[in-house]
């Protein structure tokens, strides 16, 4: 199997997601994205992943795959759930008239799809997702396309083990920064009460907390309001 100059630029890309997707969510689907412009019989692509041992609803590059992933869902059969399962790749020629999905394989025909290419998403040596790729196509996925299909898995697993570590990583330290800021006008609220009310730390702190309840607003935005409204006068 020899690599185009295209696919190998998709690739590099690939490498390239957790800099440039704002999120999550856009990374995985920008892999989706690569995987039709890389492999040039594939006319739609999907990513599910597994969570808590579950397929995660699919993140695709259009409605097509997406519909197509959640008829496997709703059947309980197809490449991609068996894929999941046994960590292995699945080619379906024909869909239409494959064996193995009796009941998806005829209403997946239906909605334009012809062969269907499922291949494992893997990291520290377990199944946590499939790429699946569709075509219109009858037996679209030679062996070249599916050489080039576990090329892109095998980045596509490291790009989302990455993407996935920098996002959380991301998102814990905006939560911190929140904590802080928090934090910060708790004190400056508190420092309002024992000023007016002539009270101790705690007795303050314990009438932030009995506000906050009675409103049913989070302790911050009670600090907060208050804080404000000394500013304001």
């Amino acid at each position: 199997m020899s690599l185009s100059a295209e696919t190998a630029l998709e690739l590099a890309r690939l490498a390239g997601l957790v800099l440039t997707a704002p999120d999550l969510d856009t990374a995985l689907v920008e892999v989706t994205r690569v995987t039709v412009r890389a492999v040039g019989p594939c006319d739609g692509a999907s990513l599910t992943m597994r969570e808590r041992g579950q397929p995660s609803a699919p993140i695709a590059d259009g409605d097509w795959a997406v519909e197509l992933d959640r008829l496997q869902f709703a059947e309980q059969e197809g490449p991609c759930l068996d894929c999941l399962r046994e960590g292995s790749p699945m080619r379906v020629r024909d869909l239409a008239g494959d064996a193995r999905f009796p009941n998806y394989g005829p209403k997946a025909a239906a909605c334009g799809a012809a062969s269907a290419l499922s291949v494992p998403l893997t990291a520290d040596g377990r199944t946590v997702g499939a790429l699946n790729l569709y075509s219109r196509r009858t037996d679209a996925f030679d062996r070249d396309a599916v050489g080039v299909t576990e090329l892109l898995a095998a980045h596509a697993s490291l790009a989302v083990q990455a993407a996935t570590a920098y996002y959380s990583s991301r998102d814990l330290a905006e939560q911190m920064r929140q904590a802080m800021e928090g934090r910060a006008v708790i004190e400056q609220a508190k420092g309002v009460l024992i000023a007016q009310h002539r009270c101790t730390a705690d007795e303050a702190f314990t009438r932030l907390v009995e506000a906050s309840q009675r409103s049913n607003r989070k302790l911050r935005d009670v600090a907060a309001a208050l804080v404000a409204e000394l500013s304001a006068r």
